[in-house]
């Protein structure tokens, strides 16, 4: 087995502070000038591009960060410090720019003989990650600094071959796993286009239909609301003394922040809980930012600010993706009404488009394209678990590596 031996991540690295921009430039709108954030820090490490804050102002130099550049989060929010310390990549985008924003640390690699892509998998190590958020200060927001950071020690391969190599192990992992979420994506796409073609456009097959005047919808084509047409089922959060992250009872989701891109990821557990959500129901936030939709791949307990909708018929999703058309954007239904919250009269008497014969035809497409994401969650999921087993055995020299035939 080759030799490691202990280095302190200050000898290989500085950690650049970001800049203030400042808030009045802020936006709402999109733009291509994205400013990196805590928030851009998924549990565990990596990039997480579905929250993103726009600027609209005057850029200093030396604050656009590069494609690729390793960054840290140096600010958490939560009470467990879930992020604090944790690296992610820039993504590559064409598209966009990605600003270096307060808080987060940039890292300027001084031993460029060290692989970059070692240091990034150890600062998504567990006994890493412990180690900053062990040296944090704050009681409710937790921070840490560049020189705690760099005060980490920790073994490594004396040989940069085989650091590459780690590192090339569980950048496949990410590969796989970055490879099924465009999939996904790609088959969500069809779905919502089809959609559009024959609920908005009213052409099915290349063919317009034929409008009944008096309701502007194609003949035979009714409007109901969701109420008749559906079960709702509206949350109530159990006593939080019944929570644990222990995996006893039934998953716990109070709201969005588990959200994922099509199924939620499980954090806490309840033992007690009356409102629940059954595997394939659409959950539905009710609360700000109303209207976001995910659907359960499991049964689950609903907290107060979910709700949970199964169709009749069993069309959920031809259910899932007129929602979703409806909650085009946050907080706004297509009526153009802006909501902080709703009840659940606000939810019953949501109008829907609706035709059996085409409704159904619909969601048998829809059906097939919607399996093959959950398999393709599923097959992350693994990936992911698999990943997070090795990682802290392939960081510690627990798994030898020496002869694993792996190009670099």
């Amino acid at each position: 087995m080759s030799e490691w031996q202990e280095y302190t991540l200050g000898d290989i690295v500085d950690i650049k502070h970001g800049y203030a921009f400042k808030g009045e430039f802020f936006s709402e709108t999109p733009t291509t000038d994205i400013l990196v954030t805590p928030g851009n820090f998924k549990i565990g490490g990596g990039f997480k591009s579905d929250k993103l804050k726009y600027y609209n102002g005057e850029i200093p130099d030396g604050f656009v960060l590069s494609h690729e550049d390793i960054i840290v989060t140096m600010t958490d929010l939560s009470k467990q410090a879930d992020t604090l310390g944790y690296s992610a990549k820039v993504p590559i985008d064409s598209s966009k720019v990605f600003l270096h924003n307060q808080r987060i640390g940039l890292l300027i690699f001084k031993d460029k003989s060290f692989d970059k892509d070692f240091i990034y998998w150890l600062m998504r190590a567990e006994h890493y990650q412990k180690f900053v958020a062990g040296s944090a200060t704050g009681a409710t927001v937790k921070h840490s600094s560049p020189s705690r950071i760099r005060a980490f020690k920790f073994k490594a391969p004396t040989s940069n071959s085989l650091r590459k190599k780690i590192a090339k192990i569980l950048s496949n992992y990410d590969d796989l796993i970055e490879n099924n979420l465009k999939r996904i994506k790609l088959l969500e796409e069809s779905a919502r286009l089809t959609y559009e073609e024959w609920f908005l456009r009213f052409r099915i097959d290349g063919k317009k239909l034929d409008i009944d005047p008096d309701t502007g919808l194609p003949f035979g084509w009714e409007k109901v609301k969701l109420k008749s047409f559906c079960i709702l089922t509206m949350g109530q959060s159990p006593k939080s003394k019944f929570y644990n992250q222990t995996c006893e009872g039934l998953p716990f989701h109070q709201g969005v922040t588990n959200y994922g891109f099509r199924f939620p990821s499980n954090t806490t557990w309840s033992t007690e809980g009356s409102r629940i959500s059954e595997e394939g129901d659409i959950l539905f936030s009710v609360r700000a930012p109303v209207g976001r939709l995910n659907v359960s791949i499991e049964k689950i307990i609903l907290g107060r600010g979910l709700a949970s909708i199964r169709q009749i018929n069993d069309l959920n999703s031809f259910l899932f993706y007129q929602l979703q058309n409806i909650f085009f954007e946050d907080n706004l239904m297509g009526s153009g009404a802006i909501f902080d919250s709703v009840t659940k009269r606000d939810v019953e008497d949501i109008e829907l488009i609706y035709s059996k014969n085409i409704s159904e035809k619909f969601n048998t497409l829809t059906s097939t394209i919607d399996n093959e994401i959950k398999n393709l969650t599923n097959q992350n999921k693994f990936l992911k678990e698999a990943r997070d087993i090795l990682l802290p055995r392939l960081m510690t020299g627990m798994i030898d590596t020496d002869n694993m035939d792996i190009a670099v």
